[in-house]
């Protein structure tokens, strides 16, 4: 049965979210495709279209919403994964490579630089070990994780109280941040406790993710200055270990917290978006100004913001607060009122969802 439960958790968190994440692969330039580019991009959709599945299940299906969610959000996964991997086969009958090489020259590294990467992932070997042997727990877990639990126990979503397990009428509050459920798709698909998932196997995915997220936006920051990027990813490292100077900080969050919406939100989504921006806004060598990307990456990057109210509605205004804000300082540096209309339609999703939020508050 272990065996099987592992089997479970690589084929859901691993290989279905690769394949949907090789969708928007022809639109991505070929240097910038790798297997984390992949994977996060797998995740960007899989999340939305986990709450695209789950709102209307909560708001129109009035008796056991949890299985339907479950059937309907099964189809669009195996379908989005069908999909993804048409992409693949057709990027490669073009003739082009699916992903591109690795980043990382081993061989042609000086050894400060190699020492660096050595350090680097210890340290992030370290965290995982004591984020899956030194579980902790907080009061926000009798939400968080309580509601997981009792989603995929009583098949029913934000109806039941997961503080004393009564019933109620709907949690509009929670509502619309449905990581809790996306946590309980996938503890039903496998057949792992939710809690066990949430505290020893989610720290799996989201600290590596955020750490490649992190070398994305290192690549940025040090371009043209590679060799530093080893004592970047180190630093970054030692940030989230030493963090922890209170509870509110978003190192706290990142190693205590993972699983929880706001974690997510704050460690991973935060510093993608940022990753986005400088991917969309970044410049090329030489005597050529900025110019704007394919349309792959202002597609994640609204995929992001939808992904930022999976977690917590706070986020969708942040979100759209710092796209527009980067965006209107780009679209002066270039002249250009194209940018602003693309940032504006990329925060389409977000605009949608605190509507609806007000409504259902009203």
């Amino acid at each position: 049965m272990i065996v099987i439960k592992i089997v479970g958790l690589v084929l859901w968190l691993f290989f279905i979210p690769f394949c949907i994440g090789l969708i928007p692969m022809p639109w991505i330039p070929e240097k910038k495709r790798n297997v984390g580019v992949v994977l996060v991009a797998g995740y960007l959709i899989m999340l939305p279209l986990c709450w695209l599945v789950t709102v209307p299940c909560i708001l129109f299906v009035k008796y056991y919403s949890f299985l339907v969610m479950v059937k309907w959000f099964t189809v669009l996964l195996a379908a989005a994964a069908l999909l993804g991997i048409g992409a693949g086969v057709w990027i490669y009958k073009k003739g082009r490579p699916v992903l591109h090489r690795p980043d990382l020259d081993i061989g042609g590294m000086a050894l400060a630089e190699k020492a660096g990467w050595l350090l680097f992932f210890a340290l992030v070997a370290w965290q995982l070990y004591k984020a899956f042997t030194l579980t902790s727990f907080d009061g926000d877990d009798a939400e968080y994780v309580a509601q997981s639990l009792v989603t995929w126990q009583s098949n029913t979503m934000y109806l039941i109280r997961p503080y004393t397990g009564g019933t109620t009428s709907l949690d509009i509050r929670h509502s619309l941040a449905v990581l809790p459920i996306w946590v309980a798709y996938i503890g039903r698909m496998t057949g792992l406790h939710t809690t066990i998932l949430a505290h020893s196997v989610l720290p799996f995915v989201w600290i590596p993710l955020t750490y490649f997220v992190f070398y994305e936006v290192g690549k940025h920051l040090l371009k043209g200055k590679k060799e530093f990027l080893p004592a970047f990813m180190v630093l970054m490292a030692l940030l989230q270990i030493f963090g922890n100077v209170s509870i509110f900080t978003n190192e706290t969050f990142f190693l205590t917290r993972t699983w929880q919406g706001k974690a997510v939100a704050a460690s991973f989504v935060l510093p993608l978006t940022v990753w986005l921006l400088l991917w969309i806004f970044d410049g090329e060598e030489g005597e050529k100004r900025r110019k704007e990307p394919a349309a792959g990456m202002w597609a994640l990057l609204a995929l992001a913001n939808m992904t930022a109210g999976v977690c917590t509605s706070m986020m969708v205004f942040l979100n759209a607060v710092m796209i527009g804000a980067a965006a209107f300082w780009l679209a002066l540096a270039e002249r250009k009122f194209s940018i602003l209309v693309k940032a504006g339609l990329v925060c389409v999703p977000n605009v949608i969802y605190m509507l609806l939020y007000l409504f259902l508050h009203a």
